[in-house]
């Protein structure tokens, strides 16, 4: 019989069964504070069978009116056998409301056919996704040379050119909030992109997430900070988490530099896998062929799906996710 309860312990705690259960950054106790500053409020739940701890869901909740949003990145984590109807009911019980929406993104491969088992217990896919569902997986085992051999001829190229140009790549154990939100502001400009992580959330990242925050820097050779790169730690795995670069890193490959030396950093911690946070070969493909150049392999995850306790709350936060998005 398994059983759910919602979890009061310690941060660390929590950590360790996440990490337990392989799960990845964004199911971290932290990374659930750091959503506060969008208005998400955590909700953490544990499924155990016979005392043992199976199933861990780090759920972000917004309400309205009565009612619940709740969205469960990369996870639950653990056995899909348990996100059935029992799950979605004792969800409504956490969270003292039976007029609820609930979606979750399982970053992970299907390999146990959990797609069909999921539509056979009520989840259904939304009308508007909001990732393309398919990440690249780097493998952190092997020393330098071992996997410079796994990236693409032209990845390898541009990482040796960057060492022409006298760069300055290092560990920043001790990141400036203001000089990293400049950096985001002025890649923003450039791309014509929407704010990726505001100055808030970036500040929060580094207060709850310090000790699992790993941050490399990439200045030209008069200290000019030119790109940076940093990645979320858990268990024996690591994902994407900021990555930004100026007008000038371009010119010289300080991307090339940074995510090579953090990707370093991460096999010299002896983890097992890098996530690199998502991929779409369509809508960007120039981030697509710099991720896959590192040798990194394309991963199909079993991505999103939705729960609504009335239909009309399922076309609602479609509509809303739409409208972001445009």
């Amino acid at each position: 019989m398994v059983t759910w309860e919602q979890y009061r312990g310690s941060a660390d705690e929590w950590d360790g069964h996440v990490a337990a259960l392989s799960g990845g950054f964004y199911q971290t106790y932290g990374w659930g504070e750091v959503r506060r500053v969008a208005g998400w409020q955590p909700l953490r739940l544990l499924a155990r069978r016979t005392g043992v701890v199976i199933a861990a869901a780090s759920v972000l909740v917004k309400r309205k009116l009565g009612l619940a949003v709740c969205w469960v990145p990369g996870g639950p984590l653990g056995l899909s056998e348990v996100l059935d109807g029992e799950f979605r009911a004792e969800l409504g019980n956490a969270l003292g409301t039976q007029l609820f929406y609930c979606r979750i993104s399982l970053l992970r491969a299907d390999v146990g056919n959990e797609a069909a088992f999921l539509a056979g217990t009520g989840w259904q896919r939304p009308a508007v996704a909001m990732s393309s569902g398919l990440t690249m997986s780097y493998a952190l085992a092997g020393d330098e040379a071992e996997r410079l051999k796994r990236t693409s001829g032209n990845w390898r190229h541009n990482l040796k050119r960057s060492g022409r140009y006298g760069l300055r790549v290092e560990h920043w154990e001790t990141p400036d909030l203001e000089a990293i939100s400049a950096l985001y502001r002025e890649m923003e400009n450039l791309k014509s992109l929407p704010e990726q992580h505001s100055t808030d959330e970036l500040a929060a990242i580094f207060t709850q997430c310090r000790k699992q925050v790993v941050v490399y820097r990439c200045m030209d050779s008069g200290g000019h900070l030119l790109a940076i790169r940093a990645a979320g730690l858990c268990g024996a795995t690591a994902m994407d988490l900021l990555a930004a670069a100026g007008g000038e890193a371009r010119k010289v490959y300080a991307s090339h530099a940074a995510l090579w030396a953090l990707l370093d950093h991460c096999s010299r911690l002896g983890l097992r896998d890098y996530d690199l946070s998502g991929v779409d070969p369509v809508g960007n493909k120039g981030v697509f062929d710099f991720k896959h150049g590192t040798g990194a392999i394309l991963v199909e995850c079993v991505g999103e799906w939705e729960w609504a306790s009335l239909p009309g709350l399922r076309q609602a936060v479609n509509w809303l996710v739409a409208r972001k998005g445009a």
